[in-house]
């Protein structure tokens, strides 16, 4: 996830990433987990699957909005 936010965002530490993402939602019969209270900018969802209950393996986040 770190790897995408530099894309669309420039110059981000994981630091960052903690502070500006907000409190998650996770909906563990989808396989998701969204931040609809992220502050990299005031429109988008940020989404990923997950695909384990450890979140060990991560796939396919996006940004949404």
């Amino acid at each position: 996830m770190l790897t995408d936010l530099k894309e669309m965002d420039g110059e981000v530490s994981e630091e960052d990433v903690k502070n500006k993402l907000g409190k998650p939602i996770i909906d563990y019969n989808q396989g998701t987990v969204s931040y609809c209270e992220q502050t990299f900018d005031d429109w988008h969802l940020f989404e990923f699957k997950f695909l384990d209950e450890q979140f060990e393996t991560l796939e396919c986040f996006s940004v949404n909005g």
